[in-house]
């Protein structure tokens, strides 16, 4: 297959604590998204507007990229941990969270894609700290795609109303 072939939908990862929303480009290829080492990412205070909300989104959808599954060095055993640590180390100390139980006790998780001409949100179900599990695809928001920024926010922090 072809890079041309392959399958890519933009997306993004939205974490909310009592302290910050988190929203952060995803790339890579098919079902292989991953934080890059100087991904997109915005904090902005949980009680943000929709419109601060939908603006961000919209940018990291802007900034999610497809990365060829055969560029060895983005994919790179080690990297997507890597990068999903630095973001945990990142969080934590910009918050003064002291330990990874106390960061993630009250995290929720939503992951964001545009597929075919739509916005697809979807809330997690937090299992323990640090683990979340899916929900039922009727608590998934899905919006047509838009570039009202007010619209996404609305859609988003629905959607993380949602998040268990």
């Amino acid at each position: 297959m072809t890079p041309a072939q392959i399958p890519f939908t933009k997306t993004a990862t939205i974490h909310k604590s009592e302290k910050f929303i988190c929203i952060e480009a995803l790339s890579g290829a098919s079902a292989m998204k991953y934080r890059e080492d100087e991904s997109y990412r915005v904090y902005l205070e949980p009680d943000a507007t929709d419109e601060a909300l939908g603006q961000v989104l919209l940018a990291a959808f802007d900034r999610s990229r497809f990365i060829d599954p055969s560029n060895r060095e983005s994919y790179a055993q080690g990297r997507p941990t890597r990068a999903l640590a630095n973001w945990q180390k990142d969080f934590m100390a910009r918050y003064g969270y002291k330990t990874k139980r106390e960061a993630f006790k009250n995290l929720d998780w939503c992951y964001a894609t545009m597929p075919d001409g739509k916005i697809c949100i979807r809330p997690n179900r937090r299992d323990k700290p640090g683990a979340w599990g899916g929900l039922p695809a009727d608590r998934t928001v899905v919006i047509p795609a838009t570039r009202d920024a007010a619209v996404v926010g609305a859609a988003l922090r629905l959607a993380l109303s949602r998040c268990e």
